[in-house]
């Protein structure tokens, strides 16, 4: 919800309805999103919004009392009293008093108490980013292990964003990837990058993120995003998932066929607690996504089935986890604005891929990256096309030609991107 939709609602309605419409805002904003860690900025943030929405009261003289005079009051407080839900009305509470009082917050700073934006390391940096770089480059060679060139453009675009040394600042980077996390930790190693200098690794195709430097365990190890985990936990049953996609994939039409030989095997190094993956011996006997989901869902199992890593592995991810939904995520979690974003592919990718392309955010086509995705695997005949859902052309999409981009190149895409936004 817009903060301008809250802030003026004052003025078309009776204070009655404006109170409880707040109330409902309130209530909406406890269920969902529900984080199990606390940030203090999360709910100031909520206080503030609300706070917003009733100026100028005084002047309206409204009382927007909880222990109201009025009948229409009380009443609209029985029917949310009624429904056992105390947590909505601590939280009106807590709003109404902030706007009985507002001069309690410079108060705390007289007091020497330091403003939420100050609190410590345990919250990732990437709530103080203006911008973020996302790199969600798939290439993988035959096999589906990691290419070494990934390594130079990842380099090279960390160039490019710090010529200029202002706006690097205030720009944080995310990777995308299918591996796992320790694969990709290894790998940046390899390539002598730190994984430190990421602010979020998304890892096993959006089912897992990681802050690195902040959410680490006692042994270096990094620590999965806890609110992230539960979000994307959402009907989830990896074990009965596991002996439906086995026989799914294994016999024809999901009938039982001991004597065929499987040309899948389970990988069990990049498995996790919400990401089952296979290997792929021989792509040309797997099922395409648009089946595999159909077949899946008739069964009533709500799940992500994507091909990735040049069509070598299949991933099973829960139904609200890809690496564009934790996108969004740090759009909600973190307040990113997704405008803000600005995303690197290929010209091809894993299954996935086209749905990173369109949107609000930035896009950078890097041709002659990624030398082969995994589309093939992506759509029955008769479905729909790409066109259906990516434009085939976009002031937000900017492409760099050539196998080994330079930093210039880049930071000339970033303006192109920047320059056709802002004549949006």
């Amino acid at each position: 919800m817009q903060k301008e939709w809250l802030e003026n609602i004052h003025l078309f309605s009776w204070p009655e309805h404006c109170r409880t419409y707040l109330t409902r805002v309130a209530a909406c904003r406890m269920r969902h999103p529900q984080w199990q860690t606390d940030t203090p900025e999360d709910e100031m943030a909520a206080e503030e919004s609300l706070n917003d929405s009733l100026k100028d009261v005084q002047d309206m003289s409204l009382r927007l009392s909880v222990d109201g005079d009025k009948s229409s009051l009380n009443e609209s407080l029985d029917v949310t009293a009624a429904s056992g839900d105390h947590e909505v009305q601590d939280q009106v509470k807590r709003v109404l008093s902030k706007i009985k009082k507002p001069d309690s917050a410079p108060k705390d700073h007289e007091d020497g108490n330091k403003p939420t934006d100050n609190v410590g390391s345990k919250y990732p940096l990437l709530r103080r980013r203006r911008k973020l770089i996302v790199i969600a480059l798939d290439c993988y060679d035959k096999s589906g292990a990691p290419e070494k060139k990934m390594i130079q453009v990842v380099q090279e675009i960390f160039k490019a964003v710090r010529l200029d040394s202002q706006s690097a600042r205030f720009t944080g980077f995310a990777l995308l990837t299918a591996m796992p996390a320790s694969e990709t930790v290894e790998f940046l190693a390899s390539g002598r990058i730190q994984a430190n200098e990421f602010d979020a690794l998304v890892c096993s195709s959006g089912s897992e993120v990681y802050y690195p430097g902040t959410y680490t365990e006692e042994d270096g190890r990094l620590f999965p995003d806890p609110d992230y985990s539960s979000h994307i936990d959402y009907r989830w049953g990896c074990e009965g998932l596991k002996k439906t996609i086995w026989k799914l994939l294994n016999a024809p039409d999901g009938e039982r066929n001991s004597t065929s030989s499987s040309h899948i095997e389970e990988d069990i190094k990049s498995n996790s607690a919400h990401c089952i993956s296979y290997l792929i011996k021989d792509p040309s006997k797997a099922r395409k996504v648009d089946d595999l989901r159909q077949k899946l869902r008739m069964r009533g199992l709500s799940c992500h089935p994507m091909y990735c890593r040049s069509s070598t592995r299949m991933q099973i991810v829960p139904l609200l986890a890809s690496r564009a939904q934790a996108l969004r995520y740090l759009f909600v979690r973190w307040r990113l604005n997704v405008a803000n974003m600005y995303v690197f592919l290929g010209e091809s990718g894993d299954t996935d891929y086209e749905e990173m392309i369109a949107g609000t955010h930035k896009t950078i086509i890097m041709k002659g990256v990624v030398g082969k995705g995994s589309e093939e695997l992506l759509r029955t005949s008769g479905s729909y096309l790409r066109d259906d859902i990516v434009p085939p052309q976009s002031p937000l999409v900017a492409i760099v030609n050539g196998q080994a981009p330079t930093a210039d190149e880049i930071a000339t895409a970033l303006k192109q991107v920047n320059n056709s936004a802002v004549g949006m």
